[in-house]
């Protein structure tokens, strides 16, 4: 006789909703910018998951400093390697071929230090 909890029969299954919300909130996480800023779409890849992704970027203000010297193309490969990993640890699925569209960029927004310097500098001209 089994103990409760034990040996049960059964299934378990990860719809495609859940699988792709998952990957969008490890390629926000990522990219560091907000879940709603990535779409992504599955496919089969020979057997793996294939993923292909749409992220809008955040933007530092030009003339400010940037919180990394990576390019996006090095941002990009960094978290194509964050979601392959992540992604086979969250759901125990293998993942193949990660296609990621940079689809377009916002400026993130200004603290209050930003805003007042810039007023400072529209006065001045």
């Amino acid at each position: 006789m089994n103990r409760a909890g034990t040996n049960r029969a059964g299934h378990t299954r990860i719809t495609q909703h859940a699988l792709r919300k998952t990957l969008e909130a490890v390629t926000a996480q990522a990219f560091r910018v907000g879940a709603r800023n990535v779409a992504a779409e599955l496919e089969d890849d020979a057997g793996k998951l294939g993923v292909s992704l749409s992220v809008k970027l955040s933007l530092a203000p030009l003339p400010g400093p940037r919180k990394t010297t990576a390019t996006v193309f090095q941002q990009a490969q960094t978290a194509r390697t964050q979601l392959v990993s992540r992604g086979l640890e969250l759901t125990g699925l293998e993942i193949g071929r990660v296609d990621i569209r940079l689809a377009g960029a916002k400026e993130q927004p200004r603290t209050k230090e930003h805003s007042t310097e810039r007023l400072k500098e529209r006065r001045v001209l």
